[in-house]
C-alpha cells in the first residue's frame, strides 16, 4: 500500500469519494492475470470495478450531478480503481444510488448488474418474454430475477433446498 496523488478531473468527470467498494471475482482474476487478453492492466495497479461514494466536486461539462449527492457505479474497463479514497470518473459510468439502498449494498450492485444485462443481450431475451434461471440464491441469479421481472412478462426460478429437494417459482 502506498500513497498515491488524487486523481485529475476532466471536463466530464467527477470526483467522487468513496465509501463502500464491493469486492468480487473479477478482482482476483484481474490480479491473477486471467483477463489480460482482453485488458492488459499495467502493474502496479489500484484495483476495483464497483463503489458508491459521495459526489465532491465535478467537472466543467457535468450535468448530472453535485457535490454531495451519494453515486454508484461501475469502473471504466480501461481504468479501474474503486479500492481508492478518491477517484475521477466519466459521469456517464454514474447512476444516482437509490435512497432504499444503504451504501455497503449499492456497492455490491454495479457489476452484478452487468452481469445479468450482458447475459440477456446474448441470450437475446426479448421485453416481455420468459427465462429460466437456475440458482437464484447468489448475487446474480438473484440479481437476475429482480432486473429480468422489472420488463418480462414471466422469470422461473429454481433453487435447492437445504434438506432436498427443490423450489420453483414463477415471477
Amino acid at each position: 500500500m502506498c500513497d498515491i496523488p488524487d486523481p485529475t478531473v476532466g471536463p466530464d468527470d467527477v470526483l467522487v469519494r468513496v465509501t463502500f467498494a464491493g469486492v468480487n471475482p473479477l478482482d482476483n482474476m484481474i490480479v491473477c492475470g486471467e483477463v489480460k487478453l482482453i485488458v492488459p492492466y499495467p502493474m502496479p495497479l489500484t484495483m476495483g470495478n464497483e463503489f458508491v461514494g459521495v459526489v465532491e466536486r465535478t467537472g466543467t461539462q457535468v450535468t448530472r450531478f453535485s457535490a454531495g449527492e451519494r453515486v454508484y457505479g461501475r469502473m471504466p474497463l480501461d481504468s479501474i480503481g474503486a479500492f481508492a479514497q478518491f477517484m475521477s470518473i466519466p459521469q456517464s459510468a454514474l447512476k444516482a444510488t437509490p435512497e432504499y439502498m444503504n451504501d455497503e449494498e449499492a456497492a455490491c450492485v454495479p457489476l452484478t448488474a452487468l452481469t445479468a444485462w450482458q447475459a440477456y443481450e446474448f441470450m437475446h431475451v426479448a421485453e416481455g418474454g420468459r427465462l429460466f434461471i437456475s440458482g437464484t440464491t447468489g448475487s446474480l441469479g438473484a440479481m437476475a430475477v429482480q432486473s429480468h421481472a422489472t420488463w418480462a412478462s414471466r422469470c422461473l426460478s429454481v433453487v435447492e433446498l437445504p434438506a432436498g429437494g427443490a423450489c420453483s417459482t414463477w415471477a
